[in-house]
């Protein structure tokens, strides 16, 4: 197995583990009985959820119809996944201690698997899609042209 292969599996396995325990959190956090709770746990709960399925690219039905949707095919390219994180983590900032934990742990990941885009081109482009209107302004431009 090459090491841009085992790069990815460990950043899809790393993303699967912190959106697992970004689900305990917010699960944990919505069991107090108080409306806002409730409402933000559920919903880092539900987001969480859904990025899971979009970093390990299974259920088959849940990927489908991500995919066929207008809204959620963006979720599988870098700045989907970037933004719902970012939505994540602020939520998470208000949920506690572990709230916390999680929320700079989602933020080093997202933010590795960035640095990993620039040092390593082809790994990055195995983990995202690019969209249709996005440009590969994420990585470096190892060419030999100038400006």
């Amino acid at each position: 197995m090459s090491s841009k292969h085992r790069l990815t599996r460990s950043f899809r396995t790393l993303s699967a583990l912190v959106y697992l325990l970004n689900v305990m959190v917010g699960i944990t956090f919505a069991c107090t009985p108080s409306y806002l709770h409730i409402l933000t746990g559920c919903l880092v709960a539900i987001l969480s959820l859904v990025m899971l399925c979009v970093a390990v690219e299974a259920p088959s039905p849940v990927i489908n119809r991500l995919e066929s949707s207008s809204g959620g095919s963006w979720l599988f390219t870098f700045r989907g996944r970037y933004m719902v994180d970012l939505l994540i983590s602020l939520f998470l900032f208000a949920m506690g201690v572990w709230g916390i934990v999680m929320a700079v742990v989602t933020l080093v990941l997202i933010f590795g698997i960035r640095f990993v885009g620039v040092k390593q081109p082809e790994a990055f482009n195995e983990i995202f899609r690019q969209s249709d209107n996005e440009t590969d302004s994420y990585t470096l431009d190892t060419g030999s042209e100038g400006p």
